[in-house]
């Protein structure tokens, strides 16, 4: 007597395309109102859309990693160094540009990646948030305003897929798919430390025994493994990784207080009140934190209040660059779990006609941050 076949869950595939469906029509208003901004500027639209770290990442994927940077007289760094991006990245683009142009590739690369992170992401939260709100957590991601990241030639779009990915294995009891997930997150950026935490929380939380755990987790953390120790062997540092941060690119982590210097100064009318992106930044992360608020009374998974946490910890901790706090926190992907179950009890011609006014704002910062802001977004 042979087993029962499973019927296949139709619903939960409409609710995946609808979600993938979403990001491809809000990467195209994107695209689109990007190229009249780029177009009234004499601009190209195609070098507008690798800019700033995107030109760190091709060359990776062109030439490789920089050698450590030379110091000058004064003990300083003479030049910036590419050792500390993450390298799965770079590797993709490199794949897909054997037959054309390198930016081509990794624009492409990066809405692939997040045509499935939104997929993924639909199917995670489906448990969750139902069908419509689903689809109306990727709709808000989506358009969040650092979600021009997803279009360009940076990193974002290919981790969100993983995170994605191991969230919904997680969910699903299948840690091993699980762990490849977190390696690759690992692989992509360093915010795979706070998804690697929450898998270990996770896998102790399942009592899956120390036999299947041990592995589980050492398999997860290759990625940040491989990431990390490439640096430490470059820089003959067990820290590299964090001391080119904190050396070469003044970065590194300082618990919020440079961040919260920027907010203070956007409350009190100072001269950061005058820069549009400081304002977007202070208002996202007042955002982020409602909305961490919002999934905490919600009660879900202990991993997956690890892993928000984690990421806005890292993302609002770090110091410097305060303009793109709201492209960190766009990786907490739990966060748009709730406000997409509030989305999901509204009347649906107010969802149409409040869903098209905000992808034309998010399509015109967008276009604002490809075209007419001179720093990284």
């Amino acid at each position: 007597m042979t087993a029962p076949v499973a019927a296949p869950d139709l619903r939960g595939r409409r609710v995946v395309v609808a979600a993938v469906v979403v990001f491809l029509i809000s990467r195209a208003a994107t695209v689109v109102a990007a190229a009249i901004v780029a177009g009234q500027e004499g601009l190209s639209l195609l070098d507008l859309l690798v800019k700033k770290d995107g030109q760190s990442y091709l060359s990776l994927a062109t030439d490789g990693y920089d050698p450590v940077p030379p110091l000058a007289a004064d003990g300083t760094f003479t030049t910036t160094t590419n050792l500390v991006f993450f390298p799965l990245y770079p590797a993709t683009i490199r794949a897909l540009s054997w037959a054309g142009d390198v930016r081509v590739a990794a624009v492409a690369a990066s809405v692939v990646a997040g045509a499935v992170a939104a997929g993924l992401m639909a199917a995670w939260a489906r448990d969750r948030a139902g069908d419509r709100g689903a689809v109306a957590s990727v709709a808000l991601w989506c358009l969040w305003p650092s979600s021009v990241v997803l279009s360009m030639a940076y990193s974002e779009a290919l981790f969100c897929a993983a995170v994605a990915g191991c969230l919904l294995a997680m969910q699903r009891g299948r840690w091993w798919w699980a762990a490849t997930a977190c390696a690759l997150a690992g692989l992509t950026r360093p915010t795979g430390a706070a998804l690697l935490v929450a898998l270990v929380v996770g896998v102790v939380l399942a009592r899956a025994g120390w036999r299947r755990s041990v592995p589980v987790v050492a398999l997860a953390s290759t990625g940040l493994l491989v990431s990390l120790g490439h640096v430490a062997l470059v820089t003959g540092r067990w820290d590299g990784w964090l001391w080119l941060q904190a050396t070469v690119w003044r970065g590194g982590f300082d618990g919020g207080r440079s961040f919260w210097s920027v907010v203070q100064d956007v409350l009190t009318g100072g001269r950061a009140a005058q820069v549009p992106t400081y304002v977007v930044a202070v208002a996202a992360a007042a955002g982020a934190l409602v909305l961490l608020l919002a999934l905490l009374r919600s009660r879900p998974p202990a991993r997956e209040v690890v892993y928000t946490a984690g990421a806005l910890l890292m993302g609002l901790g770090g110091a410097a660059y305060a303009h793109v706090k709201p492209r960190f926190l766009l990786v907490a992907l739990p966060l748009f779990v709730e406000p997409g179950r509030w989305v999901a009890r509204v009347p649906r011609p107010l969802v149409w006609v409040g869903g098209l006014i905000l992808l034309a704002l998010s399509a015109r910062w967008s276009a604002y941050l490809l075209a007419e802001w001179p720093y990284s977004v």
